[in-house]
C-alpha cells in the first residue's frame, strides 16, 4: 500500500525506470505503447468513458493554451479538469479542477487504486517495454475528474501526439499549437514526420481541430488533414486572429477577432506576443463549445486575472515584478527580448540558478539589460547553488550583490527608488518561493 506522495510518484515512474536501460530504439512509433495505457484503463473499468476531452499538442505554447481554455470555460460556469506538465514544485500541480490541484490524500488514494492493475500489466512485459509515466498519471487524473463530475477536461499531450499515452482518449476537440523541429530522434527525422505525430490526435470522430499560428508547417498540416473530411477545421489568420499586440509592464495587450466576434483591449499578465496567439486559439475553441461568442466582460476578467505560474508572469506593480523559470542561456535571451519590449528604464534582476545548470550563461545575458544583479537561492531546496555566482555577477556588473535569502534580495532590489522592474529568474523552487512571499499558491491558481 502506498502511503506517501513519494511512493505514489515512484509508482508512476517505476515501469519506465525499470525498462529504459534496455530500450535501444528512440522513435516514439516503435518505443511508445499507448495500448498499455488502454489496458490499464480497461482494468479500471474505463473511467474515461462518458467524459468530454480536448487534447492539446504542439511544440510551443501547449501548456499556456491548455490553461487558457480551462480558465475561460471555468469562467463560463463549466467544471473543468486540467491535465498538464511539467509541475513547478508539487507533482499535484499536474492535475487540477477549476485551478485547484488534487490533494495529496486524493492522489495517494487513487494511486493505490491503480497499483495492482499497473503491476498486473508490468509483470507480463518484456524488459524493454514499459507503461508510460504519462499514461499512469493520466489514469489517476481521469479517475479524479470522473469522481468530481467535471463537465469537460483539457488534456495537454506529451512531446508527440499519435503515440502519446493521452491519445487513447476519445477527444471531442483537438488543438495544435505551433509545430517546429523538436525531439528529432523521437518524432523525426523530418519536419513532416513531426507534424504527423502531432496531427495524430485528430481522429475520425473528432468534432473540430484548431490550428494555431504556424511557421513553415501550415501546408503540411492542411494536406494531412484533407482525409478527415468530417472534422471541422479552424485556422489562425482565417477563423481567429490576435492583432494590435503590445507588451507593457502590465503584461500583454491585444485584440482578438474570430468568425463570431471581435474582442478589443484585452490584457494578460503573461508577457510574450505568442501568448496573444495562444489566447486567440483558446477563445475560438471555447466559442465553439458554447456555440457562440463569449461575453466580453467574462473574457476580459478571465484573461486579466489568469495565473500560469513562472511563465514570464507579472505578479505585482510599482515596481513591476516578473517571475520566470530560467535555467539556461536560451531562456534568458527570450527574457531579454521581452524585457526590452516593455520599455522598462531600470531593471534589477534577482537570480537563483543551480550549480548544475547554465548559471553563468543566464547571468551573462541578464547582465546586458539589468542595472544590478542580485544572486540568491530559494529558502528551501535540495539543489546545490554555485559559490562563485555572486563574484561572476560582480565581474560583469560591479553594482551586483549576493544574499542568501530571497526576501532579502527583494528588499535590496527595492532600495533603489528608480527601479521600475524587478525580474526574479531561476529555478522552479525560487519561483515557488516568490509566489509564497506574494501570498500566491501553486496549488490553487484560481479558475
Amino acid at each position: 500500500m502506498l502511503k506517501s506522495m513519494k511512493e505514489a510518484e515512484d509508482l508512476i515512474y517505476h515501469s519506465y525506470i525499470r525498462a529504459i536501460g534496455n530500450v535501444l530504439e528512440k522513435n516514439d512509433e516503435k518505443v511508445r505503447k499507448p495500448e498499455l495505457t488502454r489496458q490499464l484503463f480497461d482494468l479500471l473499468q474505463s473511467p474515461d468513458q462518458g467524459q468530454r476531452y480536448i487534447l492539446v499538442t504542439g511544440s510551443k505554447g501547449k501548456g499556456s493554451t491548455s490553461r487558457m481554455i480551462s480558465s475561460i470555460l471555468a469562467h463560463l460556469g463549466f467544471k473543468v479538469g486540467l491535465f498538464s506538465s511539467p509541475h513547478l514544485v508539487h507533482f499535484n500541480e499536474r492535475i487540477r479542477i477549476n485551478g485547484k490541484a488534487i490533494t495529496d490524500e486524493d492522489f495517494i488514494r487513487l494511486s493505490n487504486q491503480i497499483l495492482e492493475p499497473v503491476r498486473t500489466i508490468q509483470e507480463k512485459l518484456p524488459p524493454d517495454q514499459y507503461i508510460g509515466p504519462i499514461g499512469i498519471n493520466l489514469a489517476i487524473a481521469v479517475q479524479y475528474f470522473k469522481e468530481n463530475g467535471t463537465d469537460i477536461n483539457i488534456i495537454e499531450c506529451g512531446r508527440g501526439g499519435q503515440f502519446d499515452d493521452t491519445n487513447i482518449l476519445h477527444n471531442e476537440y483537438a488543438v495544435i499549437t505551433p509545430i517546429m523541429e523538436e525531439h528529432i530522434p523521437n518524432l523525426g527525422p523530418t519536419l513532416e514526420d513531426i507534424v504527423s505525430h502531432k496531427i495524430g490526435i485528430v481522429k475520425q470522430h473528432t468534432k473540430a481541430v484548431y490550428i494555431s499560428e504556424q511557421i513553415g508547417t501550415l501546408s503540411i498540416i492542411k494536406e494531412k488533414l484533407k482525409k478527415l473530411t468530417a472534422v471541422k477545421k479552424a485556422y489562425y489568420n482565417m477563423d481567429f486572429l490576435a492583432s494590435h499586440v503590445s507588451l507593457s509592464p502590465k503584461g500583454t495587450q491585444f485584440n482578438i477577432q474570430t468568425s463570431n466576434a471581435s474582442y478589443q483591449n484585452l490584457n494578460l499578465p503573461l508577457l510574450g506576443s505568442f501568448q496573444a496567439v495562444n489566447a486567440a486559439t483558446a477563445v475560438k475553441v471555447c466559442e465553439d463549445i458554447i456555440n457562440g461568442p463569449i461575453p466580453y466582460e467574462t473574457l476580459a476578467k478571465c484573461l486579466q486575472t489568469l495565473q500560469w505560474p513562472g511563465r514570464c508572469e507579472v505578479i505585482d506593480h510599482d515596481p513591476t515584478v516578473i517571475l520566470d523559470g530560467t535555467i539556461n542561456r536560451q531562456s534568458a535571451l527570450y527574457l531579454q527580448d521581452v524585457l526590452q519590449s516593455i520599455g522598462s528604464s531600470k531593471i534589477v534582476t534577482i537570480v537563483g540558478v543551480p550549480a548544475n545548470k547554465d548559471y553563468k550563461g543566464v547571468i551573462r545575458v541578464l547582465s546586458e539589460f539589468s542595472s544590478k544583479i542580485i544572486v540568491t537561492k530559494p529558502d528551501i531546496s535540495h539543489l546545490i547553488f554555485p559559490e562563485d555566482a555572486g563574484e561572476y555577477a560582480k565581474s560583469l556588473l560591479p553594482a551586483s550583490a549576493e544574499t542568501s535569502l530571497l526576501v532579502n534580495a527583494i528588499a535590496l532590489a527595492k532600495e533603489d527608488q528608480d527601479v521600475d522592474t524587478i525580474l526574479i529568474a531561476g529555478t522552479q523552487t525560487l519561483i515557488a518561493n516568490a509566489k509564497r512571499l506574494w501570498h500566491q499558491s501553486l496549488l490553487d491558481i484560481g479558475i
